[in-house]
């Protein structure tokens, strides 16, 4: 269990109007934001090794990729 404490009265009162009290809520859409940002870091990382001519086939990174998300 991670606990992260907030120390911005903005960002604390946005979120207690978005949330209330209700942590699951809470606890999945802050799941779904850094699931979110690691998709985007792997996507900027694959472009990255294309540009640098890194890449793999398309069978492959579709078998990598669902092995990674499902």
């Amino acid at each position: 269990m991670i606990n992260i404490e907030i120390n911005n009265a903005e960002l604390e009162q946005c979120i207690k109007k978005e949330f209330g009290n209700d942590t699951q809520s809470l606890a999945n859409t802050f799941s779904d934001f850094i699931k979110d940002r690691q998709i985007k870091n792997d996507i900027h990382i694959s472009i990255q090794q294309i540009e640098n001519g890194q890449s793999i086939g398309i069978k492959s990174a579709i078998a990598d990729i669902r092995s990674k998300y499902e």
